[in-house]
């Protein structure tokens, strides 16, 4: 018909995802880019309790330790394939000091001692719950 126009094009909101990107996607791929790790015990809680996901932020060799109070994921110093999540408590004698939040549901540096630091995997940086 003369003197319609054409319809305007439909312009991307910028910043939205795409329709079919769904949360579970989008999480998928963040995970992917990080370290993850499921709690399965009582040594931390309140702060963590069993079931939750926790990400991690792998230590890279030659950088600095995680600050006083963070909380950790290292290898346990007696069963090296075992993973513990710890707040780290203090440094001493080229070690670290691990501790649970909940002392009477945790096996932590009070009963093994300190802990290399080379057996520290990564620092927890959020958890997903």
């Amino acid at each position: 018909m003369p003197g319609s126009q054409p319809p305007e094009p439909i312009q991307p909101q910028i910043g939205q995802p795409p329709p079919q990107a769904a949360l579970s996607d989008l999480l998928a791929l963040f995970l992917f880019r990080r370290r993850h790790m499921r709690v399965d015990g009582f040594s931390m809680a309140p702060t963590l309790v069993p079931g939750d996901l926790v990400l991690i932020t792998p230590r890279q060799a030659g950088a600095t330790l995680p600050a006083l109070g963070s909380i950790v994921v290292a290898r346990h110093p007696d069963r090296p394939a075992t993973r513990i999540i710890k707040r780290m408590a203090d440094v001493q004698d080229g070690g670290l000091v691990l501790l649970g939040d909940n002392p009477g549901a945790s096996t932590d540096s009070r009963q093994f001692g300190v802990v290399p630091s080379r057996l520290l995997i990564g620092e927890v940086t959020s958890v997903v719950r």
